[in-house]
């Protein structure tokens, strides 16, 4: 089976070499906040400062009549700059505090037979530039942890526009979570690590773009992401069944150009994920700043 997907891996590395026209899409986006007060300000506000860098590519071709090829790049990463008031009243700044971390690729191999649903195949590798949860131990970790995950199914584009894009797939997935050199009690001591879990179950992902042209140049991005395991390598050692809870993410992002390079955003993405907690997770940034277009 390994050599199989080596195979098959190696021949659609050879068909997107050959290829020619890509479609390349890129952009790069910035936005800072800022806030500043007086020594003799009265109050208790401090001054604070954030950033956030992010992009967000896409690579794509129909490769032949029959396969078609679309890979997908998102990066991320923001610092929260605070400023503190010590024991005697002086004010001194923080530890820069990270407040968004991202690195997500998928690649998409979709067989076009022109039926009402086509066979898909893709692969996504999800993770972080840097892994602060065991700082305290001196530990700090650079991409990690990793999340790879492999799926089979059928798709179908229910909307394929210019400037609307709405698609739905589902089909089946193995998961593999891969935490690099983390820091172990094993006796008396600690040792470090890695330590792989794997999984597998049914997966069900609707991604819908919009671009909007009146009245300001707007960009709408959605994904919805249902996953449920069936199966878990650690499911005798893990302490209760949480993990047969199904999981979801889904991530809403809109991008208005307000002039020239100057730009808003919001994002706004809600997660359950039962293993981590029992409630549904959300994250909301919204940001002025400045943004390019590569291409």
């Amino acid at each position: 089976m390994k050599k199989f997907l080596i195979i098959v891996s190696l021949s659609f590395l050879a068909l997107a070499i050959h290829a020619e026209n890509w479609k390349f899409e890129s952009d790069l986006n910035l936005s800072l906040s800022q806030s500043a007060f007086s020594s003799n300000w009265v109050g208790t506000e401090l001054s604070s400062i954030t950033w956030l860098a992010s992009s967000n590519s896409s690579l794509e071709k129909q490769l032949k009549d029959w396969l078609y090829c679309s890979n997908t790049l998102h990066l991320a990463f923001g610092q929260t700059h605070r400023q503190k008031t010590d024991d005697d009243g002086d004010r001194y700044w923080e530890k820069p505090e990270k407040s968004t971390d991202k690195i997500d690729f998928e690649s998409l191999w979709r067989f076009t037979l022109q039926a009402w649903v086509d066979p898909y195949v893709a692969g996504r590798i999800e993770t972080q530039f840097l892994d602060l949860s065991q700082e305290d131990m001196d530990n700090t970790r650079v991409i990690n942890p990793i999340l790879l995950t492999e799926s089979a199914g059928v798709i179908r584009s229910f909307i394929d526009q210019e400037d609307a894009r709405l698609t739905a797939r589902m089909g089946a997935a193995f998961r593999q979570d891969v935490n690099r050199d983390e820091y172990v009690l094993n006796g008396a001591y600690y040792v470090q690590d890695t330590n792989t879990s794997i999984d597998g179950g049914a997966e069900f992902i609707v991604q819908m773009q919009k671009n909007i042209h009146t009245p300001l140049q707007s960009t709408l991005r959605s994904r919805l992401n249902i996953y449920q395991a069936l199966l878990n390598s650690e499911s005798d050692d893990l302490p209760n069944s949480n993990w047969k809870t199904a999981d979801f993410v889904w991530e809403n992002s809109i991008t208005t150009k307000i002039y020239s390079i100057i730009n808003a955003s919001f994002m706004l993405e809600f997660r359950y994920d039962k293993e981590q907690d029992d409630d549904i997770q959300w994250k909301q940034m919204l940001g002025l700043g400045v943004s390019y277009n590569f291409f």
